[in-house]
């Protein structure tokens, strides 16, 4: 192998791994708020609509999950695991004014699994993918900004 060969290899060696390093050290932000909530969130259940649409342990009664909230003006968020299951990450969306509720399941990396759309007492109905994307993108982005953050004081 030629001098100039090995020292290209050996540059790129040392590029790919202080590049990959940040990469490999960022955490989901579905993976900070779950250990926060898991750490410190409010004890809750689910709506059971909500827990029976997604399937989700105790369904009927409501999935009891560990909560982080946020509220400003009318809207309320909220990010929800699963006590039985930390892999169920529930995010919620809601209109506190007029009721119009968004739900998302989704996987501890944050990619969407199902979601649905409910009116306060209402039935759950399922939103396509396509539906639920760019919903879920503007949640995505609010509680990613909430994990670089660290643990915010919750709002009651």
């Amino acid at each position: 192998m030629s001098m100039r060969a090995l020292a290209t290899g050996f540059v790129t060696l040392i590029a790919g791994t202080l590049l990959a390093g940040p990469l490999r050290a960022a955490t989901p932000w579905t993976e900070t708020l779950t250990q926060q909530a898991l750490n410190s969130g409010f004890l809750t259940r689910l709506p059971a609509p909500v827990s029976v649409a997604f399937a989700l342990a105790k369904a009927d009664e409501g999935t009891e999950v560990r909560q982080l909230l946020t509220k400003a003006g009318h809207r309320v968020r909220t990010f929800n695991v699963s006590v039985a299951n930390h892999a169920d990450v529930v995010v919620f969306d809601i209109n506190a004014q007029t009721g119009a509720t968004v739900a998302y399941l989704v996987t501890p990396d944050g990619r969407l699994r199902k979601a649905v759309s409910y009116q306060a007492g209402g039935a759950a109905e399922e939103l396509t993918a396509a539906d639920a994307q760019a919903g879920l993108a503007r949640e995505a982005h609010f509680w990613s900004a909430r994990a670089r953050q660290g643990s915010a004081p919750q709002a009651h």
